[in-house]
């Protein structure tokens, strides 16, 4: 668990740094550098924004806002205090801008109803919680990034997991797998289960999907993101400059 770094933002890529020695990619920057699958071509072209068709980049928007308002409703609910921040806040006066406030008070019905029938099932309460939103990283190869939650479940397992709301039809995706294996590897501890918790307000189904369920394995995950940032090189410069000029949204 890393409580000494500081996280900033720039549209061509997060790091996150102790500033003074570390500036380091986050798992998601590394991860961008996979080629964009075929389907995420063919859907940008589809929704190109002629006609009556959103653009590709405002559902995108509307869906991470959303996505951001959900992970802190439901987390929140885990810890004492609040983790209300600038994140958020940031978000909710976006989509009340575009006029999608309502669409998402809806959307979060939903969530959180899933979200009860998920904590029920894998009995996730406030004392078996180890960590909500914490910071890790990994100096030896060279990231750093933010998980969702590690608890105990009920048959003493720890448990790394994530939240998603994608399509449960389709996800996880090796995007998120591969995100979970590189915050475990970050972790001090060994972790039993890794495990995305999907819920997906716009088909109202939700899933729990754990490592043991994936056709690949956690080392070719591993391997594979491992590769991913060893054809990055030496970003430090490059990290230092999103610092620099990037938005503190730690």
């Amino acid at each position: 668990m890393s409580d000494d770094l500081q996280r900033f933002t720039l549209p061509e890529g997060r790091v996150y740094t102790d500033n003074d020695e570390l500036y380091l990619p986050s798992v998601s920057t590394v991860l961008d550098e996979m080629p964009t699958p075929d389907g995420i071509k063919y859907w940008k072209k589809k929704y190109d924004g002629k006609g009556d068709t959103k653009h590709w980049r405002t559902i995108l928007q509307y869906k991470g806002n959303r996505g951001t308002l959900i992970h802190y409703n439901l987390l929140n609910q885990l810890i004492d205090g609040d983790m209300y921040s600038v994140d958020e806040e940031n978000s909710a006066d976006e989509l009340k801008v575009e006029g999608n406030w309502h669409r998402y008070k809806e959307d979060s019905v939903y969530a959180e109803d899933a979200w009860e029938d998920i904590r029920r099932v894998r009995n996730i309460e406030k004392d078996n919680v180890l960590n909500v939103e914490c910071f890790v990283k990994n100096t030896n190869i060279g990231y750093a990034g933010q998980f969702d939650l590690l608890y105990v479940d009920e048959d003493s397992n720890v448990v790394l997991s994530d939240i998603k709301t994608s399509n449960a039809s389709y996800a996880p995706y090796e995007k998120h797998k591969m995100q979970l294996v590189a915050y475990s590897k970050a972790l001090e501890l060994d972790v039993d289960i890794l495990e995305v918790l999907i819920i997906h307000p716009d088909s109202e189904s939700w899933k729990i999907s754990h490592h043991t369920d994936w056709p690949e394995t956690v080392d070719e995950l591993w391997d594979q993101f491992c590769e991913l940032r060893a054809g990055m090189g030496n970003v430090e410069d490059r990290m230092k400059d999103i610092a620099d000029e990037g938005i503190d949204d730690g």
